[in-house]
């Protein structure tokens, strides 16, 4: 099936036509400004560069978070829209679970890291085995201290998050910090397809209310947190 995927959760922008596994083209943006300005066009393009109609599309995927509201809201808003035109299919795609999708073919477990507030950020933990995808960690937002500490074991870690914090991982986790690769850094629409199949094969459609995947933290882990800081040297 071809298949129309749209990532927004972060500043990179990206939209990947496919065919199933195949990836027939990809536009990405690294540091999108406006995803309300430029995603639609971003389509149009990628549509046009092929040529594809619209027409021949049979599926839409979009990134669900977490990741940055206004640009979640702008994807997923979009792509409602198109789906409401359109009639087709739309599957939601949790972005960490997508990212994790970059290594499909790791053998040790996998850590996408995204930034979320000041001094905060979100991940999650993936295994992949014969193949399938397992996760080991829903998807968790907290400090950079909070996510080290949930580290065990060899892990690859990419991500935003990874990029900005990873002086103090390094120094914190040693060897158990296993840096990604530099083109798995920012989420891929092209992930967020393949992230989606298993739904579209299994009739697993988005339904009529479609909101962002917020992660939020409970009062006890603000205030833990809190106290943690003031007693720390």
């Amino acid at each position: 099936m071809k298949l129309l995927a749209v990532e927004t959760a972060t500043r990179c922008q990206s939209v990947a036509l496919m065919d199933g596994t195949i990836l027939l083209a990809e536009k990405s943006q690294a540091n999108c400004t406006s995803h309300a300005s430029s995603l639609i066009p971003a389509i149009q393009d990628l549509l046009a560069s092929l040529p594809c109609p619209f027409s021949a599309i049979e599926g839409l995927a979009v990134s669900a978070g977490p990741g940055s509201f206004t640009g979640l809201r702008v994807g997923l808003s979009t792509m409602v829209g198109f789906r409401t035109v359109t009639g087709l299919p739309l599957v939601t795609v949790p972005t960490l679970e997508a990212m994790a999708w970059s290594y499909r073919n790791s053998v040790h477990p996998v850590c996408p890291i995204l930034v979320a507030r000041t001094n905060e950020v979100y991940w999650a933990q993936f295994q992949w085995k014969d193949g399938h995808r397992v996760r080991l960690l829903e998807d968790r937002v907290g400090t950079i201290r909070d996510m080290m500490d949930s580290i065990h074991r060899p892990t690859v870690l990419f991500g935003e998050g990874w990029l900005r914090h990873q002086p103090v991982i390094v120094e914190t986790l040693g060897d158990v910090a296993i840096g990604g690769a530099a083109e798995s850094m920012n989420p891929s629409a092209y992930h967020v397809g393949l992230a989606s199949l298993d739904a579209f094969r299994a009739g697993k459609f988005a339904g009529s209310h479609v909101s962002p995947h917020y992660v939020q933290r409970s009062e006890a882990e603000v205030q833990w947190d809190l106290k943690r800081q003031r007693v720390s040297p």
